[in-house]
């Protein structure tokens, strides 16, 4: 069908990157500065695209950041960590210390990792769990979590 085909590759042309910057965005030990790069490069995209599509896509994903009030404090906790915040102030106002904020650098913003931990674990939950010695479930643990790191 011509309209199906048409459909896609204004898809593919406009929103093609989104499959890649996904991923970038689950990758595990990404700076927390990368991260927000990701999500900053992924709104001025956003605006690049063309179309009536695309500014319901854009007006959508501006809406969702900004009910997320999360988000504005990981753009204040990155403009700390990269040097662009210098005023004491700006330390203050959000209620961290500055083990708080070193401990962010490798902050995910996203939940995959929280997924990840719980699809590692959920062998241990199974009904064969009376099964594991304290040293095999050790031993289990470290595995899994070598193999799930690389």
């Amino acid at each position: 069908m011509p309209s199906i085909q048409s459909n896609l590759v204004y898809i593919v042309s406009n929103f093609g990157f989104l499959p890649d910057t996904i991923t970038k965005l689950e990758t595990r030990g990404v700076l927390l500065s990368k991260s927000v790069d990701i999500v900053n490069n992924i709104q001025i995209k956003l605006e690049e695209c063309n179309g009536e599509i695309a500014k319901l896509i854009l007006d959508k994903f501006n809406k969702v950041i900004s009910k997320n009030k999360g988000w504005g404090n990981i753009k204040n906790i990155n403009q700390v960590l990269i040097g662009e915040t210098t005023t004491d102030d700006d330390l203050s106002s959000s209620n961290l210390n500055l083990d708080n904020y070193l401990s962010m650098k490798y902050a995910p913003i996203t939940s995959v990792d929280v997924e990840r931990s719980f699809s590692m674990y959920k062998n241990i939950l199974t009904s064969n769990r009376n099964r594991f010695t304290e040293d095999n479930l050790s031993k289990y643990m470290v595995v899994n979590f070598f193999f799930n790191t690389n």
